[in-house]
């Protein structure tokens, strides 16, 4: 874990000015900060996420960061960084790329809804990924954690789930998202295969 956290860090490194332009603005304002690029990238929407331990300057643990497995597509996604910035650089045997967002998934998974204050989750917009060098369709991505409501294709549809850490958005940016990319591509790109919002989850079980 420690390894992979420090590559992750490499990955942060590489596209350190793509992630200035994502902390410009608030996690949630995703209408500002919209680009549509073709070519590869890494889809969190419905990754895990595991803790990564680190020290504070008091010496405490603290973990406001995550590792999220990730997959690696091909195509036409929305994120916040210029497609110049998002093509994926290969440095020290690495491939290095950005997550960004589509709907591909919307027709295999359904929206979890965790509204609890309390629910930590990772905001993976635009986050620095490595490539598993074993399996090039999947990445491993550095995400900050974030805390309140989210909505996630993650979780399987349990409210369990939501004791989890997984990579997610706050409702507003998720319903913005969704249907920002869903027009978009409707609009400007006719021909390629896109997906209508995903339909939410029953409520059932209990957290």
């Amino acid at each position: 874990m420690k390894a992979l956290a420090i590559v992750c860090l490499t990955a942060a490194s590489v596209f350190a000015s793509a992630a200035n332009a994502q902390t410009a603005s608030p996690a949630d304002e995703i209408s500002g900060n919209a680009v549509f690029c073709q070519g590869s990238y890494a889809l969190c929407i419905r990754a895990p996420c595991a803790a990564v331990p680190s020290r504070d300057a008091q010496g405490n643990y603290t973990s406001d960061q995550v590792l999220c497995s990730c997959v690696v597509e091909s195509g036409w996604s929305m994120g916040p960084a210029q497609c110049s910035e998002r093509t994926p650089v290969k440095k020290g045997g690495l491939t290095f790329l950005m997550s960004t967002y589509s709907n591909r998934f919307n027709t295999q998974d359904k929206t979890l809804s965790c509204d609890n204050a309390d629910t930590q989750w990772a905001w993976c917009y635009g986050a620095p990924c490595v490539v598993d060098p074993r399996d090039p369709k999947s990445a491993t991505c550095n995400c900050p954690v974030r805390t309140g409501p989210m909505r996630t294709l993650g979780g399987k549809c349990s409210q369990k789930s939501c004791d989890l850490i997984w990579s997610a958005a706050t409702p507003a940016a998720d319903k913005f998202a969704n249907q920002h990319f869903y027009d978009y591509m409707k609009a400007n790109q006719p021909g390629y295969p896109v997906n209508a919002p995903a339909p939410a989850c029953l409520r059932t079980g209990s957290r």
